[in-house]
């Protein structure tokens, strides 16, 4: 059922189901490959149809960023007091959702024995929604692949990586795609113009490069107030909208999607103690950074910073955190590759 609130609002009802319920026992992976895999970006804890608790998208990523183990139990990492309406209270429910603080505000409805009835799921429809592809580079690392093939024109499963892109965009239901293009743009061009595409895409040339920031100068004056901004070398499964909703109600001026990057030390790592004496060998350690994933939220009066040089993302990102503006980081979890090498390419023509 959908309630209508306004054009851009809605409450959409919807009656409990196995795709939005998991036990206290159940793992964090298996939340996530629930939440990746269906329609809602959240999960109700549930026992005995009595309601224990909730675990949002935004709760797991917040988790991530801290260290959460993704094997551990639902139950340690959900939130057991969340916003709840009752039924027969009906007249309440529209204040309680908007006391929800998580991005993807949602309500459960119970009874007075704790049992889940129903939910309340309050939607903003994001109208204008834009997005700008960065396809302008060489793609020289990939050796003789690209001498006559743009980087974005690779095909990863019989498909171009820019297809993938694409095609993500427009099934998040992105209004206006820009793609912003300099090393054999003429093909790109080409590819698009033969494509049937639902979302109206347009190509920017660059007269020379412009970085992996610049050419956002190039986008008209007209657009929506923030840009989905996406490498044309990246595949992934994050949730844009999601992605938009945290950037929204975060008030941020640029999102960085993060993803998690392990690599090896191959060498005993030796710790000590502030006394300069030994302590402990880590022999050989795994360790985790968070990188830039190369996909962004990026509010339109930021672009005003990036001037007429050529300008890459981390300079631009540096040069706005100096002047005070807000930046936001929003984990991916979900499914990434950036094909930067030919063994990147080799691989994700293995996994996709």
């Amino acid at each position: 059922m959908l309630i209508v609130i306004d054009k851009e609002k809605s409450l959409r009802k919807i009656n409990p189901k196995k795709n939005i319920l998991v036990s206290p026992e159940d793992t964090i992976l298996n939340v996530m490959t629930k939440m990746t895999e269906g329609e809602y970006p959240f999960q109700v804890v549930v026992k005995n149809k009595k309601i224990l608790g909730v675990i949002s998208d935004s709760d797991i990523r917040r988790g991530i960023l801290h260290g959460l183990n993704t094997n551990e139990e639902v139950k340690k990492y959900m939130n057991k007091n969340p916003v709840t309406g009752y039924v027969g209270q009906e007249q309440n429910h529209q204040y309680l959702l908007n006391s929800v603080t998580s991005p993807i505000k949602f309500l459960p409805v119970i009874n007075h024995h704790k049992e889940l009835k129903y939910l309340l799921i309050y939607e903003e429809e994001v109208s204008n929604k834009t997005a700008l592809i960065m396809a302008g580079g060489f793609g020289s690392r990939l050796g003789s692949k690209t001498k006559f093939t743009p980087k974005p024109l690779l095909k990863v499963k019989k498909k171009p990586i820019l297809e993938h892109i694409i095609y993500k965009l427009e099934k998040a239901n992105y209004d206006n795609i820009y793609i912003s293009t300099y090393y054999l743009h003429k093909k790109i061009e080409l590819f698009v113009k033969k494509r049937k595409s639902i979302s109206n895409i347009k190509i920017l040339v660059e007269k020379n490069p412009l970085g992996t920031a610049g050419s956002m100068k190039l986008l008209p004056g007209n657009i929506g107030n923030t840009i989905t901004v996406i490498n044309g070398d990246v595949l992934t499964e994050v949730d844009l909208n999601a992605l938009l909703s945290f950037h929204s109600t975060n008030n941020n001026d640029i999102t960085l999607c993060l993803a998690k990057y392990l690599y090896n030390i191959p060498f005993g790592v030796v710790e000590f103690k502030k006394n300069d004496e030994f302590d402990n060998i880590s022999e050989k350690p795994n360790l985790t950074k968070f990188i830039l994933s190369g996909v962004y939220c990026i509010n339109k009066d930021i672009f005003k910073f990036v001037g007429e040089k050529k300008i890459d993302m981390p300079e631009l990102i540096q040069k706005t955190k100096k002047i005070g503006k807000k930046i936001g980081v929003f984990p991916i979890y979900e499914y990434w590759k950036d094909i930067g090498s030919l063994k990147d390419y080799a691989l994700v023509n293995k996994e996709k």
